[in-house]
């Protein structure tokens, strides 16, 4: 009897502990599918916010993006800066050029306005302050968009004040001076007199070229420029044909002048002719490379002043993104302390390199071997900065 108890009581507790491990591994299964379900979903919830955060994050840069262009295109509006149009044409009539110093206006309490020039682009031959009729690479076509072609060649083309009209080298070149216009062809009475023709030349400039340059032959490898010459009165006479004697005027003292150059190859560099022709020439600015300019609208200004009696400051400043448009950013300068050069006494200057601070009534746009398209020039007389 005792032995069948015995028997019982192991079997119901045999069964009941496999019961129990039955139930216990019933809920550890349960426990793991929960626990399955809350990482998917938090997987999923993760997922689903990081999703959303980036969308905010993309949003909010978005919309950052979108503020500095509306406060980009404001501050253009502003300074009467437009923006390029799809179509590229630079070639309006109501091109505002954007002015880095101020135009001479009654600057001086002598009742003067500054001498401008902006290109006649209906006609760039205006016989007013410009005659390039006699040479034929210069304005052979007129294109589509309005701009007009220079072709290759040693293009030089000149930009008169209206004052002065429009000079010839048979009037520049007389003996007599009275008749010529010229004031001296020495350096040093240029100085004190402050001008080459007329009181009204051009001294203190800034010249605004906007062009897109087309080809450039090279030779030997060397980079061609080009450049905005500034406070010449002629180039027409070397300094080996003078034929030294006493009444013969030193003609080709008037090549004396500065040079704003940029390269084919998006260098900038400033030059100095002590005479026609003898050059002071930088090193292209090593910091400076604006690339490839070539089938590309850029705008180029040459900006020449005084500092004082005996200095000069040269600027150059570009803008290669918006045509011209602006805003133009400052690429160089170099300031002609009167110790630039070693050969200026030729021309009786008071020291070998003293700074060329008289005005001139011509402007030259120069280049050796480039082809180009010109959408527009603009000259103005400025009030140089932190004068009066």
């Amino acid at each position: 009897m005792i032995n069948f108890i015995l028997y019982v009581v192991y079997n119901i507790n045999y069964h009941i502990i496999c019961c129990l491990f039955l139930i216990l591994f019933v809920i550890i299964i349960v426990i793991l599918q929960s626990f399955d379900y809350l990482y998917n979903n938090q997987l999923l919830f993760l997922k689903s916010f990081a999703k959303e955060s980036k969308e905010k994050v993309d949003e909010d840069e978005e919309s950052s993006n979108k503020k500095l262009i509306q406060q980009q295109l404001a501050l253009k509006e502003m300074l009467g800066i437009s923006s390029p149009s799809s179509s590229s044409n630079t070639n309006t009539t109501d091109t505002i050029i954007p002015q880095i110093y101020p135009s001479k206006i009654n600057s001086d309490n002598d009742n003067s306005i500054g001498e401008e020039f902006r290109l006649n682009k209906t006609n760039p031959n205006d016989m007013i302050q410009m005659d390039e009729t006699k040479r034929d690479y210069i304005f052979t076509k007129q294109n589509k968009d309005g701009s007009w072609r220079i072709d290759e060649g040693r293009p030089r083309i000149d930009i008169f004040t209206k004052d002065a009209g429009i000079l010839s080298n048979k009037q520049i070149l007389q003996k007599n001076l009275s008749k010529s216009g010229i004031q001296s062809w020495n350096y040093s009475e240029l100085k004190d007199i402050g001008y080459w023709y007329k009181p009204s030349d051009w001294k203190n400039v800034e010249v605004t070229l906007i062009f897109k340059l087309l080809d450039s032959a090279r030779s030997k490898g060397e980079e061609h420029a080009l450049s905005i010459v500034t406070r010449s009165i002629t180039h027409s006479q070397l300094d080996k044909d003078y034929k030294k004697s006493d009444d013969e005027p030193k003609y080709f003292c008037g090549g004396s002048s500065y040079h704003n150059n940029i390269s084919n190859e998006g260098q900038v560099r400033m030059k100095k002719e002590e005479l026609h022709v003898d050059y002071e020439r930088e090193e292209y600015n090593p910091n400076m490379n604006l690339g490839n300019l070539y089938n590309k609208i850029i705008g180029f200004k040459a900006i020449v002043y005084n500092i004082n009696s005996t200095a000069v400051k040269m600027e150059s400043w570009v803008d290669v993104y918006n045509e011209g448009k602006g805003p133009y950013v400052k690429l160089h300068q170099k300031i002609d302390k009167g110790n630039w050069g070693n050969n200026m006494k030729v021309c009786d200057a008071y020291t070998n390199g003293q700074a060329i601070t008289w005005g001139s009534p011509m402007i030259i746009i120069k280049s050796n071997d480039f082809k180009f398209d010109l959408y527009d020039i603009e000259v103005r007389e400025i009030i140089p900065p932190n004068t009066k």
